[in-house]
């Protein structure tokens, strides 16, 4: 971890959160050993980062494979660990995010005010599985499964049953939900009246209207300008995120802080929040 801090310092970063590479492993694994991975996981990221937990913020890992054992797991790791955001899968297998199952869950996350991560693991999931082409499999692996979860949150009725839930999509870029937020809601424009029969819970909102109160993005560093405008216009800057996404191969690291330090498009105070003060208010730190 000394090493990683190093590699911080390079980046400019001041903190940093941490997910394992393979999050599925703990996370999608079904059953009672998926929750036992995840305790030890979690276990091990707490003991890793001892002594640098100012810097080092572990993801807990939540075993959607086991259900019941989600809000449990999720409290011991704030409660006992410290842990200060916890992940979320796109979808677990035949299920959705609007999957009664998965209610406790939230509702512990909205008690505890603990926002929750939505990263898949690139090439993971049923579209990104017909390739075995890597290009199209890291292009569709993320966009493709948040998108799932996205659209199952909304449309699934689970922000208006769970109004102070808060998720963040990872490395989609901040352009990504904006599409799906003009799709939705012109969908939703012609069944809004009639409700009982296309949807499983009322929504008293326009989709778009969940997407900017419940979610916020993640920010590449080399955005389109166009699209980013859009983003800041239609999302707002208090829903923009930075990631690195370091060490991994299609990182800009070293030089994902000084793009955006030198992104013209963006305003002094936008640059503050993106690069910080958003992540510090929605962590808590």
């Amino acid at each position: 971890m000394a090493k990683r801090l190093e590699g911080n310092t390079l980046e400019s970063l001041d903190k940093q959160v941490l997910f394992p590479t393979g999050i599925s492993l703990p996370a999608a694994t079904d059953g009672p050993l998926g929750a036992a991975l995840c305790r030890a996981y979690n276990n091990w990221a707490a003991n890793l980062v001892k002594g640098y937990e100012d810097a080092l913020l572990p993801v807990a890992m939540i075993p959607a494979g086991y259900p019941q054992e989600m809000p449990n797991e999720l409290r011991r790791a704030v409660k006992e660990l410290g842990f200060k955001c916890a992940h979320l899968v796109c979808y677990q297998w035949e299920k959705n995010l609007d999957h009664p199952d998965f209610f406790p869950y939230y509702e512990a996350a909205q008690e505890l005010d603990i926002p929750l991560f939505c990263h898949t693991n690139g090439n993971w999931g049923f579209i990104t599985e017909r390739f075995n082409n890597f290009l199209a499999m890291h292009v569709l692996g993320r966009p493709t499964n948040c998108t799932q979860a996205l659209v199952g949150l909304v449309a699934g009725g689970v922000f208006e049953k769970f109004p102070r839930l808060k998720v963040v999509f990872f490395e989609c870029s901040a352009e990504w939900p904006l599409y799906w937020m003009h799709r939705m809601d012109d969908d939703f424009e012609w069944l809004k009246d009639d409700q009982h029969r296309h949807l499983p819970i009322h929504l008293s909102m326009t989709p778009s209207e969940y997407v900017r109160r419940n979610c916020y993005v993640t920010l590449e560093a080399d955005e389109v300008p166009g699209a980013l405008r859009m983003a800041l216009e239609e999302l707002g800057e208090d829903r923009i995120l930075m990631a690195t996404d370091y060490p991994h191969f299609d990182s800009e690291y070293p030089h994902t802080v000084s793009k955006l330090k030198a992104n013209n498009l963006l305003t002094p105070i936008q640059k503050e929040k993106i690069l910080g003060e958003n992540a510090r208010e929605l962590l808590k730190i």
